[in-house]
């Protein structure tokens, strides 16, 4: 294994929406990828430091979050039924929880900032 060969997030769309990280606590013995289905999984790698790198957390926590959303079929569930306003909360509440994982990155509050913004609108 090469360090050139190392992706540290991959992200495809199709078939359907999938995350996944490189365990960056493992290298250089292993190359190994965690799966990102919801914004408790990227909570989780971001808390552990298993992702480093203040624009990689917050791509992990933005895309975690929109994943959850989108494909979750638990969270799909819970939102089902809410209007405009308790959508937002309950989304709020997840970013609440993500801003958790690393109370000092810069850059993950800024990103959930702008994530907040859009909901705003």
């Amino acid at each position: 294994m090469t360090l050139s060969s190392l992706e540290s997030l991959r992200y495809t769309k199709t078939p359907s929406p999938k995350l996944e990280v490189l365990d960056q606590l493992l290298i250089p013995h292993s190359k190994e990828y965690i799966e990102i289905p919801d914004v408790e999984a990227a909570w989780s790698v971001i808390r552990k430091m298993q992702i480093r790198g203040a624009p990689l957390i917050a791509l992990v926590a933005c895309l975690g979050l929109a994943i959850d959303i989108n494909c979750n079929e638990k969270t799909k569930g819970e939102m089902a039924d809410l209007d405009g306003a308790k959508a937002k909360d309950f989304i709020q509440k997840k970013m609440d929880y993500l801003a958790t994982s690393r109370p000092t990155a810069v850059n993950l509050f800024n990103a959930l900032e702008e994530v907040n913004e859009i909901l705003d609108k």
